[in-house]
């Protein structure tokens, strides 16, 4: 299994939540990324340990509550705001939720969740972190 990243090298996080080969997928109400689809999550508070920033962020955005969570990844890439307009990279650490208790609902700043298939995400605003992962999960399905 990949190692967790240590905590000052995460500034967000994603979880994953997979049900009957689909993908759960919030759309973001506010912005960065107003109406795009992307797994939970958000920015890691101050101190919190990145796999309990997951856990919390799965909660706050859909009312899903995970015990647990395995460390998939770490994208990268360049982030920038009105304020501090010059991009600067941002790394987001992406979890597996596993088995997740609840029934998925919009909250906090999730317009809307979607369950997709990979094949179903082209018809939706994705961003390509998002479908990558999507794809590179999925290929691990079992027909």
């Amino acid at each position: 299994m990949a190692q967790i990243p240590l905590s000052p090298d995460v500034d967000g996080v994603s979880a994953v939540c997979i049900r009957n080969k689909a993908f759960l997928l919030v759309e973001r109400g506010r912005e960065p990324a107003k109406g795009w689809l992307a797994f939970p999550g958000g920015r890691r508070e101050e101190g919190e340990a990145p796999d309990t920033a997951a856990i919390r962020e799965l909660f706050e955005e859909t009312g899903l509550r995970a015990s647990e969570v395995s460390y998939l990844d770490t994208v990268v890439f360049d982030y920038s705001t009105p304020e501090f307009p010059a991009p600067r990279p941002y790394h987001l650490a992406v979890f597996l939720a596993h088995d997740p208790e609840g029934e998925a609902v919009a909250a906090d700043d999730a317009a809307a969740v979607h369950w997709l298939k990979v094949e179903e995400m082209a018809s939706f605003d994705v961003t390509a972190s998002v479908l990558d992962m999507a794809r590179t999960l999925a290929q691990g399905f079992k027909n």
